[in-house]
């Protein structure tokens, strides 16, 4: 889909546009879909969210006599990553013939108070049931912004546990990745990073810069995942 700042259009609309430039790409109709991945989105919870994405984009219903696996996969920023390889074990089983593994969303549109709100609330963490022998506690919650929080928990328990592992080491994550993604043709910036740069930006967590932290932008990607024969 189009990709940028402030775009104000919805997740749906981006994921619909990029659906449709997928398939028409790849040459395969909406109704060739047997499999349908999405990952749900900030700015537009939904219950069920692929089920919601695979209605509005004219997935569901299934054309008749035949039918579509449609599954929501939440594993956080890994979820594109997830949702490929299912959809590769789907079609090498032969459980489906053409996966549609889609993702969007438009946090850069979102009011910056309202972002930070639902991140956050995304990562709560329930204490025990009442009633349980463990008594009642209240939720523990991470420190505001919970997402950098939590990755920031990670890093430190990872470094622990491999002394080798240097503060500068992880933050050479994202100056590898600036310099990869400055090679796509439609990047959302030019610019490289410098392992001084990362270091020296602001912290939002322990471990943390903002530099690490993911660019808000607005868009939507599909990727069609066919079987060899079915593909020809």
């Amino acid at each position: 889909s189009e990709v940028g700042s402030k775009l104000n259009k919805s997740p749906t609309h981006l994921v619909n546009q990029a659906l449709g430039r997928a398939l028409q790409h790849a040459g395969v109709e909406t109704t060739s879909l047997d499999g349908f991945l999405a990952c749900p989105s900030l700015a537009e919870p939904r219950f069920m969210p692929a089920h919601c994405l695979a209605t509005a984009c004219g997935v569901l219903p299934s054309r008749e006599g035949a039918s579509t696996l449609v599954m929501s996969v939440d594993t956080g920023g890994a979820s594109p990553v997830s949702m490929l390889l299912l959809a590769k074990s789907l079609v090498d089983s032969g459980a489906c013939t053409t996966v549609a593994v889609v993702a969007g969303d438009a946090v850069s549109s979102m009011p910056s108070k309202e972002f930070l709100e639902a991140a956050d609330s995304a990562c709560l963490l329930p204490g025990p049931a009442k009633g349980t022998p463990e008594g009642t506690l209240k939720p523990v919650a991470l420190q505001s912004p919970c997402i950098p929080h939590g990755y920031a928990q990670a890093a430190a328990a990872h470094m622990a546990r491999h002394p080798l592992l240097r503060r500068d080491h992880l933050a050479m994550v994202p100056v590898l990745m600036s310099h990869q993604g400055a090679k796509h043709p439609h990047a959302a910036s030019r610019g490289t990073l410098l392992l001084e740069n990362v270091l020296s930006s602001p912290l939002v967590a322990p471990n943390t810069s903002q530099l690490e932290c993911a660019r808000r932008s607005d868009g939507a990607a599909v990727i069609i995942v066919s079987s060899l024969d079915h593909s020809l």
